[in-house]
């Protein structure tokens, strides 16, 4: 039986799929969400809760069609993320991407979430999420009092002849 602390985490990440993935057999389609879809280079500048970040700190995202992302952080002890993206309006999209988090002895901590809504501009180029949000989760999956906002900047990479 789970504890009721369990309990309500489970219900807020069977929610928070929920709410990302939607009714089953529904994805999304590509006339539908050309915007985001592609790979992107982002910048991401801390906000309140987020510890200070030197200025090459950032990711690379790629968002398939179907609603799924990869983001790779530039921080050694912060594995690949793997996450879910939804249209939630013209040119505006919700993110959700989770990433594992270790020390440097290699000992697993927890499970960073981070969470943004995003604006593709115009020229579908650039985009902004402002602000972003994450979340820590210990080892065990529950919530720790580590939270923070701040700012991503992202440029659509392409191809270069």
């Amino acid at each position: 039986m789970l504890s009721p602390r369990r309990t309500r985490l489970a219900v807020i990440i069977v929610g928070t799929v929920a709410l990302l993935v939607g009714p089953i057999g529904t994805a999304p389609s590509f006339a539908d969400t050309k915007e985001l879809v592609g790979t992107w280079s982002v910048s991401i500048t801390g906000g309140p809760g987020t510890p200070p970040l030197p200025t090459w700190y950032g990711a690379l995202i790629t968002i398939d069609r179907d609603g799924g992302l990869v983001a790779t952080i530039t921080d050694p002890l912060i594995t690949t993320g793997h996450g879910a993206w939804l249209k939630t309006g013209h040119r505006t999209f919700v993110v959700t991407i989770l990433l594992r988090q270790f020390d440097a002895a290699g000992n697993f901590l927890g499970t960073l979430r981070a969470r943004a809504t995003i604006v593709v501009n115009r020229e579908g180029d650039q985009f902004t999420g402002d602000p972003y949000s994450f979340e820590f989760f210990d080892q065990n999956g529950n919530p720790t009092s580590f939270a923070g906002v701040g700012t991503a900047h992202g440029t659509r990479i392409v191809v270069e002849p």
